[in-house]
C-alpha cells in the first residue's frame, strides 16, 4: 500500500470514528422529562379494589402538591384549610359542623376513602377527584378568586408543584373552574394514600397479638346475630358503603330526611350512608347530626332506643319480633372494647 493511499485510508477512519461519536452524544442525551412520577398506592392485604382515576392517576408530584395544599390555608379567603374541618387528632375528621342553615353535621372522617364511591352522608358525590369542588363555596372557604391566583402564583413553591404535577406553566392563566377543579384532583390524590389499617385488630388478624378476653368477646358479639352490627359494618372497611335507616326518628325534617332529600322516593327517608367505624373511637359525637356524645349511648340506641318508624331498615328485625338487641351491660362493654380494637394510633400520630 503506498504512502497516499495508507493516508487516505486513515483519514477516512478517523472521520467516521468522529462521526460515530458525535451521533452517539446525540443519542445519549436525556431531555428534561416534564412528566409527572406514578406512584404505586400500597393496597393492604383483604382490603378491596381501589377506586382510582383514569383522568387523574397517583403521582409522586401530585399527592405532594395536594399534601401541602390540605393544610394550607391559602385556599381561602377565611383562613381555613382542609385540615381545619378534618383533625388528625379525630381522624380525619370534625366533631360537629354548623351549617348556615343551622343543621348541625358530624363530619365524616377522611380515612380510606380509595376505597369507596360514595361520600357524604348522603352520597352526594360518587367522585373524589371532584369532591373538593364544593368548599371553595362562601360557607366553607368563601375563596375571592383575586387573592387565590396572587397567593399561588407568588408563592415560592406550587409554581414549581403546579408545573411537575399537572403541566401548568402560569396558574394565573388557568380558567378559575378548571384551577378549582386542578386543585381539587391534587387533594383527591393525596386523600387516596391516606390509608388506616394498622389498628390492634389488623395486628390480630396479622397474628401479630392476640385480642383480650373483652376484645374477644366483643369481637364475637360484632360478627354474630347477638350484636348484628356486620351486616352494615363489615370488615376490612367496616362499611357495606350502602344506604340504611336506623331508627333515629319517628318523624322527618330537614337534613334527617337524609337520602330522601336526594332522590324524593318514600323508601330512602331517613337514610344515611353507613359510616366506617374504623377509627370509631376518635370520631365522636356519632351519627349524621352527631346526636350521640360517646359509644355507650350509640349502643344503648340499638339494644332498646330504635323507633318504630315503617321506615327503619328491615336488618334491625329481630328473630324475637323486636328491634331490641337485649344486650347485658357487660355484654355493651364487651362491644366497646372490640370497637376500640379498631383504632389506627399510628394513622392519627
Amino acid at each position: 500500500m503506498t504512502p497516499s493511499l495508507y493516508k487516505t485510508k486513515l483519514m477516512a477512519c478517523v472521520g467516521m470514528l468522529l462521526l460515530s461519536i458525535s451521533c452517539q452524544e446525540e443519542t445519549t442525551v436525556n431531555p428534561e422529562n416534564n412528566e409527572p412520577t406514578p406512584y404505586s398506592l400500597a393496597i393492604p392485604t383483604g382490603f378491596p379494589k381501589s377506586y382510582l382515576s383514569k383522568e387523574n392517576p397517583l403521582t409522586i408530584e401530585g399527592i405532594q402538591l395536594g399534601k401541602m395544599l390540605y393544610s394550607d390555608p391559602i385556599l381561602s379567603s377565611n383562613g381555613r384549610s382542609c385540615s381545619s374541618c378534618h383533625l388528625k387528632e379525630n381522624s380525619f375528621s370534625l366533631p360537629i359542623f354548623n351549617s348556615w342553615s343551622g343543621t348541625k353535621i358530624s363530619v365524616p372522617p377522611h380515612v380510606n376513602l380509595a376505597f369507596r364511591n360514595k361520600f357524604n352522608w348522603t352520597g352526594s358525590e360518587h367522585n373524589l377527584d371532584t369532591l373538593a369542588m364544593g368548599d371553595f363555596e362562601p360557607e366553607f372557604f368563601n375563596t375571592k378568586p383575586d387573592e387565590l391566583y396572587k397567593k399561588l402564583s407568588e408563592h415560592s413553591v406550587y409554581p414549581s408543584l403546579f408545573k411537575k404535577a399537572f403541566g401548568i406553566n402560569k396558574i394565573e392563566e388557568v380558567p378559575y373552574h378548571q384551577l378549582k377543579k386542578t386543585i381539587a384532583m391534587a387533594l383527591a390524590q393525596h386523600i387516596r394514600t391516606m390509608i388506616s389499617a394498622n389498628s390492634k385488630f389488623d395486628k390480630f388478624k396479622r397474628r401479630e397479638l392476640s385480642l383480650n378476653q373483652m376484645e374477644h368477646e366483643g369481637y364475637v358479639i360484632f360478627f354474630s346475630e347477638k350484636g348484628d352490627c356486620f351486616h352494615c359494618h363489615s370488615d376490612p372497611l367496616f362499611s357495606d358503603q350502602e344506604f340504611h335507616n336506623t331508627g333515629l326518628n319517628i318523624s322527618y325534617n330537614g337534613s334527617d330526611k337524609g337520602l330522601f332529600n336526594l332522590t324524593q322516593r318514600q323508601e330512602d327517608m331517613g337514610k344515611f350512608l353507613s359510616p366506617t367505624l374504623r377509627n370509631i373511637e376518635f370520631t365522636a359525637p356519632y351519627m349524621h347530626d352527631g346526636r350521640f356524645s360517646n359509644l355507650e349511648q350509640v349502643i344503648d340506641h340499638y339494644n332498646e332506643g330504635v323507633s318504630d318508624d315503617k321506615h327503619v331498615d328491615p336488618l334491625l328485625n329481630k328473630r324475637n319480633g323486636t328491634r331490641k338487641l337485649n344486650l347485658t351491660p357487660i355484654q355493651k362493654q364487651q362491644l366497646i372494647a372490640f370497637l376500640k380494637a379498631l383504632s389506627d394510633w399510628d394513622y392519627i400520630k
